[in-house]
């Protein structure tokens, strides 16, 4: 059971029940995606639905029926197929596990077996790799190299199992930054909240074209995106893959209303595309996944007049639920991730060490209570329990909130340098250091310290080299002492996930066995 029951008032209990509202809506534009066969596929709410039940008949063909965990291997060069097989499981009863495509053989085979998939569904370049995780784990491989059309052109449209709202609908995998991956079970309700929540957060409407190239493997790939767009009946627009020169082409041929990237993307966006040609369609961008700064934020908003801007923090435990940023805040509290939930069922608070509500402004744990929040961690009652303790989600996120209730994120829990006993928001190091003129990208670390215990390291992206000392000169007089680094090692390039969050372990761990 979820932490909040999905609210009575909920006009969908389960994805089943989505589904057959999207079915309703019969010739609207719901989905435009590319193909694992080649060009892109449009389909309206009556054909989508079908092209799942059809699925579903593929997969229970396959062996995969009710109650069968099954992996999706693919990503948006294939997310026609990616979405509606990932649907297609969950309209027979299954299990969806989405497989990133960018992982090594040994973490797709670990997921393979931790979640017990029977079946893993992939084509084109990625099949190599999902048939030899199936020679290690014996699951089963389905090759939608040819795409879905050809594969479901004779098959009935299968009848969709009898779910409950507290079965698990899919099973996605953290990104693994503090060793091995955790697989968060969320459920029919779980998806269904999310997906009116995120739907609210966002203010999307029936006549929303809701574009974004966001990985289908991620969970704002998975779950932010078609969730909310399914929920409120927008036409959402998957691009193949992330391409700052296309991006605003590809939004005026669709008429895209509403744009969602992560800061990352947005950046290369403001930087590489012709903003003179921004299509007058366009009236919102959102993203989340990482802090926007207010220089960013100020560039954003002068590149597109009259765009509305949002920030949603959320996390992949929470389905992904979390606080907004509306477009009214989003300039003057710039930096601030929200003063309010996605919807009226979702709230926060910041607790300090002992659960108890911290005062304005000190630092604490961001904490989430919502009806999309998780079931718990597939097969780990231990972290379940850690995870939900006191009945509220524990993000692992410190953060605090200001005398108006809007919320800060400062850091991750683990990346909190604690140097001398003084603790520092890397975060907030990394703010000013990226102010200095000819760094392009900044994560600052924690490294062992014989004295201090932990010191700070800033690891830099600068392709015309720094001056280190002048740099940190710059900070001092931005920061206490004690939070500038002392120390710079200048690299090619951060290692990010797939949603552009920096990797920090990995710099860690390079930095500990230099």
């Amino acid at each position: 059971m979820s932490l909040v029951a999905l609210p009575a008032e909920a006009p969908w209990r389960t994805m089943v029940e989505l589904f057959e509202a999207v079915a309703d809506r019969r010739t609207q534009p719901a989905l435009s995606a590319s193909s694992s066969a080649g060009g892109t596929v449009h389909l309206g709410g009556e054909a989508l639905t079908d092209v799942v039940a059809r699925s579903a008949a593929l997969l229970v063909g396959a062996g995969a029926g009710p109650g069968a965990s099954v992996g999706i291997h693919l990503d948006n060069a294939s997310g026609l197929e990616a979405l509606v097989l990932h649907w297609a499981v969950q309209w027979s009863g299954g299990v969806a596990v989405p497989l990133g495509t960018r992982l090594a053989l040994p973490e797709i085979e670990y997921i393979v077996g931790h979640a017990g998939l029977s079946l893993i569904c992939s084509g084109g370049d990625h099949l190599g790799l999902a048939r030899a995780a199936s020679d290690s784990t014996h699951a089963r491989v389905l090759d939608v190299t040819a795409g879905l059309s050809e594969l479901i052109a004779t098959l009935a449209p299968s009848d969709s199992a009898d779910v409950s709202e507290h079965d698990v609908a899919d099973i996605l995998y953290t990104s693994g930054t503090t060793g091995r991956p955790k697989g968060v079970e969320l459920t029919h309700a779980n998806n269904v909240a999310a997906g009116i929540e995120l739907a609210r957060a966002m203010e999307l409407t029936e006549g929303d074209v809701f574009q974004s190239a966001i990985p289908y493997f991620t969970s704002t790939g998975v779950h932010t995106n078609p969730l909310a767009c399914l929920a409120a009946g927008s036409h959402l627009v998957l691009e193949p893959e992330f391409d700052q020169h296309r991006t605003l082409p590809v939004a005026d041929v669709f008429r895209s209303t509403v744009y969602l990237g992560a800061p990352s993307m947005l950046t290369l966006l403001l930087r590489d595309a012709d903003l003179s040609h921004r299509p007058a369609s366009l009236r919102h961008l959102v993203f989340g996944g990482s802090v926007m700064t207010a220089t960013m934020l100020e560039w954003l908003a002068a590149a597109f007049p009259g765009c509305a801007l949002t920030n949603l923090y959320g996390q992949t435990e929470a389905g992904p639920g979390g606080t907004v940023c509306k477009p009214e805040h989003i300039l003057a509290k710039a930096g601030s991730i929200g003063n309010q939930g996605f919807g009226p069922w979702t709230s926060f608070a910041v607790h300090d060490d002992e659960g108890r509500r911290a005062q304005p402004g000190v630092l604490g744990e961001i904490v989430l209570r919502s009806p999309a929040v998780m079931r718990g961690y597939h097969d780990d009652a231990v972290e379940t329990a850690t995870a939900l303790a006191g009945g509220w989600l524990h993000t692992g996120d410190v953060g605090f909130v200001d005398e108006d209730g809007f919320l800060f994120y400062a850091d991750r829990r683990k990346d909190l340098v604690i140097r001398g006993g003084m603790n520092i928001a890397s975060a907030e190091v990394e703010a000013v250091l990226m102010t200095y003129p000819g760094v392009a990208d900044v994560a600052v670390i924690g490294v062992a310290h014989d004295v201090l215990g932990e010191d700070l390291v800033a690891v830099l992206v600068a392709p015309d080299g720094i001056d280190s000392d002048d740099l940190f000169a710059h900070a001092r007089t931005r920061l206490a002492d004690y939070k500038t680094p002392r120390r710079a090692v200048i690299v090619d390039e951060l290692p990010r996930n797939s949603m552009g969050k920096v990797l920090k372990r990995q710099l860690r761990d390079q930095l500990g066995q230099e």
